[in-house]
Order: C-alpha cells, then structure tokens, then sequence
C-alpha cells in the first residue's frame, strides 16, 4: 500500500468536464493551500470548521484565476485527515500547470505527492471512514455505465451487507468460543455447549450464509445492460422499427417475407434518459415453421426472447386477419410485454380506431400505435420501455443484498469450512472442528475487517481511477 504519511493530490473531476475539481488529502494540505491563495486562508484555518470561500488562485506571476476552495478538518472529511478540493473553470493547460505549482508549493511543507489509483478512498477505509464494502461499492457507483448498476453500487454502500456479515460472524463467534472454552476446560466436568446445540447454532449459521448467496445479486452480473427483444409474426415492421430505436440502418427492411433469419443485436442510447440497453431483432415467428432454416431461426429467437429483459410484441394494424399474430402470442413468454400496433401510417384516424378496438379485444391488452415511417408513438414506446426497465429492476432487486464476486467467495469458503466443521463435530473432534470454525470466521470477516492482506487492497484500489 501507499505510505499514509504523505500528503496527496490529483484531479478527481472528469477530464471531459469545464469545471476541475483538484482534491489534497493529508498533514500538508492546509499550509500547501495557504501558498497559492490570494488573499490569506489563514483565517479560516484557526477555527478548524469545514467551511467554503471564494478566492484568487496564484498560478504564476501573470496568470490568477477566480475558484472556490473548499476545506474539510480531520476527522470530518472523506479521508479522515484534512482535505482541500479546488474547484475552477478552466481548460487543461492551467489545471496543468496548477497542479505543478501545488507539487512544488507541498514540497515545502513537506511530503507531497500525486495520488495513486483509489487513494483517497483507501485513507477513508484505513483511517476507519468505512469499511471495504463500502470503499469497494465507491468504485462501483464510479464505473457504473446504467441506472441498474448504479442502484446495485448504492445498496452496497449504504452498509446493508456489513449489517449481515458483522451478525454472522458474531454468531460464529459466539459458537466457537463456546466450543474452545470445552477444550480448555476438557478435565473438567463441564459442558459448555452439546454437541446437538452446536450442530444447531451451526445449521442456522450455515442456512444465512446460504440466503445471503441465493437472495443476492452480483454487482458484476448488472455490468452488462438489460435487453430489450422486439417480437412478431414475419413482415409485422420489427426491423423497421429496430432501426427507428437505434436511430441508425442496423436491420435490413423488406417486404420480402422472412428477411431477417438470424437474432441481431446493438446497443440502443437514443432516447432513454436514466437507463441503455441492447435492443434486438430476430426472424419473425411462424406456428409451423416451414423448413430446417425456418426451424433454426425460430429456435435462435424463442431463446433469445426467453432471456430478454422486456418484449415488445409487433402486429402489422392494415392486416384484415390476426390469428397467426395470436399464435406466435402464445410461443412468447415474458413478464413484460409491451403490444405495438405497427404500420399506423397507413390508415385513417378512423379506421385506426377502429382496428384498436380489434386489437385490444382480441388480444386482451391494449396496444400502443407507432409508426416507423413517420415516428408517431416512438418516444412513447421508448418511455414505456424505460420505466419497465426500472420497474422490473427496483421489484426484483428491491430487498436483496449486493455482493462483489469477492464477497461471493468469501461466503462460499465459509460453507464450505462449516460443512467440515459438522463432519469433524460428529466424529468429536472439537479441536479440528474450532480449527475449521476459525477458518470460516476468517473467510466471512475478511470481507470488510481492517486485517486484510494488504495484496488484496492493492487489487482492490488499484481498480480506481486516480482521483477517487
């Protein structure tokens, strides 16, 4: 790990964005700022209160710039030591070359160097401001690239996963002791814990670790973006609306029956605000599928519909007869399931109405009119599948626990050591089975206990950007 002793510096702010923040962490952060700040800061230095000013930046002699500065007293910052963020507008050459003046105006004061990766929040987790949970749930919100895993990095920060975890290990704790106090009393004629009353504390142990496993989800497995399928008989306008989502020619329309044989994935952005997701396209479903290549294609879409996050079920509206449309209804299995009426354009307001009113009874639901060709109901459509998404995330996710695939197996070692520790148990071997009770509480503790090896908090903070 890095030494703790030294102060640090860098820009915690994207390198895209006009406005720089450049954040110091450590003993030298208040006499390094006092350098540079025109007029003094020492005013606000005695009283040690956090606090934020407006102030001249001295970055040379022919260059001041307006920023605000912002201070943060040890203990109550991020770090737990004092902090300083610097926040300007400026352009890269000048946070350059402020970041120079600050390397030479901390080396005066003493030991001042550039952040490494996750830095700053390594000194929040040594210095006791949270625990690794949290520092790793830090990293995750900073990566997430959806409002799904954003959630997901949320939950773990918020502590709910420690909460657990510091309840079982106690629990285990309180088990082994009990069973240790029996060996160091083993003369004597007492019994501290019996062998049934054991294997029952153990069980019940054993049952949480197991919920915590199957009742979680991995931040990991929410890296990768919802999916959206877009479903239908041949020519009901799936490819033509594809590509009106994705607002590019992904798919090639036709009026060809049975254009599109294989599942055709993009990533789709346009239009959806909090949330992206792959969109995708496959043959059109048929009842009886004709040949071994309609027979392919039909399999390739039913599994890539079974998988999908959201369905949006097409149905060409000019069509005078929809039962094969009610048929490939029936092959379709999905929780959400959004009917479009496709190919609005083509007829009257009122026999458009018309037709609803078909469709709707027919099919039970009712059906949301888009067109392709001239847009109507495309930013309807977006909204609808959006709020789904987010919906189906916050129900399905709402009251489970977050876990790394660190955390996952830290809890599967310590199944594994219980499950050894029944055997041994049973046979009365209590030393063996106190060894293997150890070995449980260690794997369970090292998911967010300080005494951690310090190669896994390198791999754990070197996943950070520098600045964070």
């Amino acid at each position: 790990m890095y030494d703790s002793n030294d102060t640090i510096l860098a820009v915690s702010s994207p390198t895209s964005e006009q406005r720089v923040i450049v954040r110091i962490s450590g003993p030298a952060t208040i006499e390094t700022c006092k350098q540079i700040f025109n007029p003094s800061i020492a005013h606000l230095t005695e009283k040690k209160n956090n606090c934020i000013t407006k102030s001249n930046l001295t970055i040379n002699d022919k260059l001041e710039v307006d920023s605000q500065l912002y201070l943060f007293f040890s203990p109550h910052s991020y770090t737990g030591e004092d902090v300083a963020e610097i926040h300007l507008h400026t352009n890269p050459a000048v946070t350059s070359a402020l970041i120079d003046k600050l390397l030479m105006a901390g080396q005066a004061q003493g030991a001042l160097r550039s952040a490494g990766p996750g830095e700053f929040t390594a000194r929040a987790y040594l210095n006791g401001k949270i625990d690794l949970v949290q520092a790793e749930a830090v990293n995750e919100i900073i990566v997430s690239s959806n409002k799904f895993q954003l959630q997901a990095a949320e939950k773990l920060l918020a502590g709910r996963l420690a909460e657990t975890i510091t309840e079982i290990r106690d629990s285990l704790m309180n088990c082994l002791s009990l069973i240790e106090a029996g060996l160091d009393f083993s003369t004597e004629d007492i019994e501290f814990i019996s062998r049934e009353d054991a294997i029952e504390r153990l069980n019940a142990i054993k049952k949480q670790l197991n919920e915590l496993l199957s009742g979680s989800i991995n931040c990991e497995s929410v890296m990768d973006l919802p999916s959206v399928g877009i479903a239908g008989a041949p020519n009901a306008g799936k490819s033509s609306l594809l590509n009106k989502l994705l607002g590019t020619e992904r798919s090639i329309v036709s009026d060809r029956y049975k254009t599109t044989r294989d599942v055709l994935y993009s990533r789709c952005t346009s239009g959806l605000e909090h949330c992206q997701c792959v969109l995708f396209d496959c043959a059109g479903l048929m009842s009886d599928a004709d040949n071994i290549l309609d027979e392919l294609a039909q399999q390739a879409a039913i599994e890539a519909l079974r998988n999908s996050d959201v369905i949006v079920f097409c149905v060409d509206v000019t069509k005078d007869d929809w039962s094969e449309d009610a048929s490939v209804r029936q092959l379709i299995e999905s929780e959400i399931f959004i009917p479009v009426a496709t190919k609005c354009d083509l007829l009257s307001e009122q026999q458009m109405t018309e037709r609803l009113v078909k469709l709707n009874e027919l099919f039970g639901t009712e059906f949301l009119c888009i067109s392709s060709k001239t847009g109507t109901g495309i930013d309807l459509l977006r909204k609808t599948i959006e709020r789904n998404l987010i919906e189906q995330f916050k129900s399905k996710h709402s009251s489970v626990t977050v876990l790394t695939a660190r955390h996952k197996q830290a809890v599967a070692e310590a199944i594994d050591a219980i499950n050894e520790s029944f055997i041994e148990l049973k046979a009365g071997n209590d030393d063996v089975t106190a060894m293997m009770l150890r070995a449980a509480y260690q794997s369970i503790s090292g998911i967010e206990q300080q005494s951690i090896d310090d190669k896994i908090l390198d791999r754990i903070f070197s996943r950070f950007c520098i600045g964070k």
